[in-house]
């Protein structure tokens, strides 16, 4: 019966013994005890907008996989991917947290891939012209557009409505249009665009008729219709300043010679230290006739006085001015 006991006791020893390194290895083998492991990739990290990435992604130990930053969702287990077209620019950031709901420490693993996304190609808005003499600068993220008024000289403008005259001056200048820093212009897009200002540009007429004036061939004659003296400064818009001046005593008249068809001038009182009316008025000359020639209109004209010279030789007693 001694032994028999002994017996017993030595195998339940035994028994339990087995029984408890069986639970040790079931312990440390189970997948309840095992951490997460998340792998994530990304087949590009730099595109331009309207291009498209790929995510992939594995997650050995993990219950769930959740994202996280710039996409959201469950995915898929234990292996995936997925493809992402970004709809803006910027850097952008895609995570993923693996869990496992068995793992009683409640270790996560996370892991993360950044991708840049450039702005692409731009097709800058056109530059345009509602009518012969207006000039409609437009607004394009990230562009800046310009005159080139030739030989090298430039100018940055703002997006605005401009005067075709201010701009032009009765020569072809060419707006065109540059991407800022970072940027480029699409392939083939028009970033050009030749203008020239009309005659029409520069038919001036403000003021009131300080002065009046007749047209004859290559002349212009200047009466001052008013009781006090007025200052005259008269050109052409192919100078870049007036080419003469006088002053008319009440009721006077001098006569300019031109060899420029388009001629300009301005008639004031000239008082000093005091607002006064102005005339402005652009004229037409003819030059090279046939036969004297001229047209008016009182102000902005003059009379057909025309001797049948080019240049009249003969003036009014104030004299003659060549230009």
């Amino acid at each position: 019966m001694l032994l028999t006991a002994r017996s017993r006791t030595r195998r339940t020893g035994s028994l339990v013994a087995a029984i408890g390194v069986v639970l040790a290895l079931f312990v440390v083998a189970s997948p309840a005890q095992a951490a997460p492991g998340v792998t994530l990739s990304v087949n590009d990290t730099a595109i331009t907008l309207g291009d498209s990435v790929t995510l992939t992604w594995t997650g050995s130990g993990s219950t769930t996989l959740t994202a996280g930053g710039d996409w959201s969702g469950v995915k898929a287990l234990p292996s995936g991917s997925e493809t992402i077209t970004p709809t803006e620019t910027g850097s952008f950031t895609y995570s993923l947290v693996g869990h496992n709901a068995n793992n009683p420490d409640d270790q996560d693993d996370t892991a993360s891939v950044t991708v840049t996304v450039a702005p692409g190609p731009i097709t800058p808005n056109a530059v345009t012209f509602p009518d012969p003499c207006t000039v409609v600068i437009p607004t394009t993220p990230n562009v800046t557009y310009f005159v080139d008024f030739g030989d090298g000289d430039t100018q940055e403008l703002d997006a605005d409505t401009y005067d075709g005259g201010e701009l032009s001056s009765g020569d072809t200048v060419t707006f065109f249009a540059e991407a800022n820093d970072g940027f480029t212009l699409a392939d083939g897009a028009t970033t050009r665009w030749d203008y020239t200002a009309p005659d029409s540009c520069f038919d001036i007429d403000e003021g009131p008729d300080l002065v009046t004036t007749t047209v004859t061939c290559g002349s212009v004659t200047f009466t001052n219709t008013t009781d006090g003296p007025i200052d005259v400064i008269y050109g052409s818009f192919e100078e870049e300043q007036p080419d003469g001046d006088f002053t008319l005593a009440a009721g006077a008249s001098r006569t300019v010679r031109t060899k420029h068809a388009d001629f300009a001038f301005i008639a004031s009182p000239g008082a000093d230290g005091e607002e006064s009316p102005t005339q402005i008025r652009v004229l037409e000359v003819p030059q090279n006739c046939d036969g004297g020639s001229g047209s008016g209109d009182g102000g902005n004209g003059g009379s057909d006085n025309g001797n049948g010279s080019d240049h009249p030789t003969t003036a009014p007693a104030a004299g003659i001015a060549a230009l």
